[in-house]
């Protein structure tokens, strides 16, 4: 694997809002990258990667000031010092690799029109290790709001599954401004001939923007094969690789 493929696989991948887990995608992707022969297990830190480093942490990252700083890598295990200044990674990071994803995960659904779909995929990535909630059981009234929006914020990442009719619903709007507002990772999926247009919807513009400006998963047809492969990328966006 190239440095550039190795950038663009990673990068695919949204990012945890939560400090600790932003900590374990670091060091897990450092082990990744040494593995794949990128860069040495052993590295000079602040300001002196080498290049291939320098790469993954600016477009990964955006700096290395906005990425975990490398002292909390140590304190967690993954880093260990290797000389004045510098760091090897640790056998604990290398783990993370074989380990089961932990991203915390609200799927947003319409039940009229995607109930079968959202299981579907609630099911998938559970099977992955992935901690996923869909909401299935709670009723309407002022305690099923309140747990609702509780739900939303508490996740990292908000998949909404978009079907024709889907912002029709004030529950689902309200869905999608919790998460805009808890600034989850934002996941749309496309379904059952959904295109968005912004000329036909009356909606917040901060959904607005957000569905008008964020990567989205196509499912092109309504067939087991094409729901089959918007699943594989998405759990490629969670870094993991269906067997």
């Amino acid at each position: 694997m190239t440095l550039e493929e190795f950038i663009t696989k990673v990068t695919q991948r949204p990012l945890p809002n939560d400090r600790m887990a932003r900590v374990h995608t670091m060091a897990k992707e450092l082990a990744e990258g040494a593995l794949e022969g990128l860069w040495l297990p052993s590295f000079e830190g602040r300001l002196r990667f080498e290049y291939s480093l320098n790469q993954y942490v600016e477009k990964r990252w955006g700096s290395l000031d906005e990425a975990p700083p490398l002292p909390l890598l140590e304190v967690n295990g993954f880093l260990q010092p290797a000389g004045e200044r510098s760091y090897k990674i640790t056998s604990a990071a290398f783990e993370l690799l074989s380990a089961a994803p932990t991203s915390s995960i609200f799927i947003s659904y319409k039940r009229s029109e995607s109930s079968a779909f959202a299981l579907l995929v609630l099911a998938r990535l559970k099977q992955e290790g992935l901690d996923a909630f869909l909401d299935l059981t709670l009723e309407p009234g002022e305690d099923w709001h309140s747990g609702l929006k509780q739900r939303v914020q508490q996740r990292d990442y908000f998949i909404s599954i978009l079907a024709p009719t889907t912002l029709q619903s004030e529950v689902v709007l309200e869905e999608i401004t919790w998460a805009i507002e808890s600034n989850a990772v934002i996941i749309p999926i496309w379904h059952n001939g959904f295109v968005y247009n912004e000329d036909e919807w009356d909606i917040p513009a901060a959904i607005n923007v957000v569905l008008s400006n964020t990567h989205t998963i196509r499912v092109l047809e309504e067939s087991a094969l094409a729901y089959n492969n918007a699943i594989v990328e998405l759990l490629n966006k969670f870094g993991v690789t269906p067997g």
